[in-house]
């Protein structure tokens, strides 16, 4: 008996001294806008949350104008094999395998949410119905593993509409885009790059590749320029935006430059900024970059 007591007193002293785990803070030090922050700081809360109760957090997550679920805001919750366990806008949903959920274009966002957990975290882009509306406008959700205290592993995610882009929004699109292209050969990720179902095209943005000589090789949205020498390429203030991007590559691995040009499906010019990166396939070396716009 005395020897039984002795170990739970041991018990107790290495229980009380092993250090509370500590949350995950995130970087946003990465993002310029406060939305973006909002979206990306709320699920690390949600995953924090998980990590220290498992399922017993999921009543807080449906819980109306708490700060997981107020106005438009809310935490989702699945398991990684798809399973909805969490939807806060409409409970009915819930219990339901989302794996092979797909936007307007086809894109597969629910094996693209899967596989960001997987990975660990990031965003995924896609064009959704507005609440209460029949208008489809383009959403930005981050993704986020979460671990409960049994090891099960979730994916919690929460989004908004018409978010403003971030500068690392796009040169994360392009990194992808060199991977693809060294894992999957030009063929295969020049088809990627022009699919809208693929995650290459997001919030009117999309992956171009010239050759450092100037010819233009992938363009999803100047498709006639593809097979054309735009090296002379000028804006509509007359800068020779593509000159300038291709003779910094000569010296630099990328970089960003501004011009004038014109959203997808719309002739008036825009301002625009690009980051450009250079990317050795065997032993050719292209130019590939994607753009966001200002305004």
């Amino acid at each position: 008996m005395k020897y039984f007591l002795f170990v739970l007193v041991i018990l107790g002293i290495l229980i009380s001294c092993t250090p509370a785990k500590k949350a995950v803070v995130p970087d946003l030090s990465i993002y310029g806008h406060e939305k973006t922050k909002e979206v990306v700081q709320l699920v690390y809360d949600a995953v924090d949350l998980i990590g220290r109760k498992g399922e017993k957090a999921f009543p807080d997550f449906r819980q109306k104008n708490s700060e997981w679920f107020y106005g438009e805001n809310y935490v989702f919750v699945w398991g990684m094999d798809g399973m909805r366990y969490v939807y806060p806008p409409d409970a009915a949903g819930e219990g339901k395998n989302m794996l092979d959920l797909k936007d307007i274009n086809g894109k597969p966002i629910g094996k693209m949410f899967v596989e960001t957990a997987q990975n660990g975290e990031g965003w995924v882009f896609y064009e959704w119905t507005l609440p209460d509306t029949n208008l489809i406008e383009w959403k930005s959700t981050f993704i986020k593993k979460a671990v409960a205290p049994d090891g099960t592993e979730y994916l919690v995610g929460s989004g908004k509409y018409n978010m403003p882009i971030e500068k690392v929004f796009i040169e994360t699109a392009v990194n992808e885009a060199e991977e693809v292209l060294q894992q999957e050969g030009k063929e295969a990720a020049f088809a990627r790059f022009n699919d809208k179902a693929d995650k290459f095209i997001f919030l009117n943005s999309y992956i171009f590749v010239v050759t450092l000589e100037g010819g233009c090789v992938v363009n999803p949205f100047s498709p006639q320029l593809v097979g054309t020498d735009v090296i002379n390429l000028q804006d509509t203030n007359g800068k020779y935006f593509m000159k300038e991007q291709l003779e910094i590559l000569k010296t630099q691995e990328s970089c960003w430059i501004d011009y004038m040009w014109s959203k997808p499906g719309n002739e008036v010019s825009s301002q625009k900024m690009s980051y450009v990166k250079k990317v050795v396939i065997g032993d050719e070396m292209l130019a590939v970059g994607a753009g966001y716009y200002l305004e």
